[in-house]
């Protein structure tokens, strides 16, 4: 079920940085790309969290949100080879890099646990000899 859910999640994802790349609003007097699309706001969310777009404050309603590509949706396409290239090499590369933050954080008195540990081994060691 989960793994279902990612698929269409991230196929979603896809298709919005699709449309923002491929078929922006034309406006000549920037190369700003932009557009307003209908989706859920998870999704959004989702990629203003990893500066992929930014959101557009639109007067409309009805789940249609204004987005803005930024210089990290320009990636995806231009440095990366499409969608789930970039997710593996930024995105889960990053999301692993917390995880281990956050497990040295949460398990920082075992490194001292382990050297008293060691400090005594050596302390009757040396007393054996």
């Amino acid at each position: 079920m989960k793994n279902n859910y990612d698929k269409i999640f991230q196929e979603e994802v896809l298709r919005l940085l699709k449309e923002l790349y491929n078929n922006p609003i034309d406006m000549a007097e920037t190369k700003i790309k932009r557009v307003v699309i209908q989706t859920e706001k998870r999704f959004v969310s989702y990629l203003v969290k990893h500066d992929l777009v930014s959101e557009i404050k639109s007067a409309n309603g009805g789940g249609k949100w204004g987005l803005q590509l930024e210089s990290n949706g320009y990636e995806v396409f231009e440095k990366y080879n499409g969608w789930d290239d970039y997710k593996r090499q930024v995105i889960d590369k990053k999301s692993k890099l917390e995880k281990a933050k956050n497990l040295a954080v949460k398990y920082w008195w075992v490194t001292i646990i382990i050297s008293l540990v060691s400090l005594a081994v050596a302390i009757i060691a040396l007393m054996k000899s």
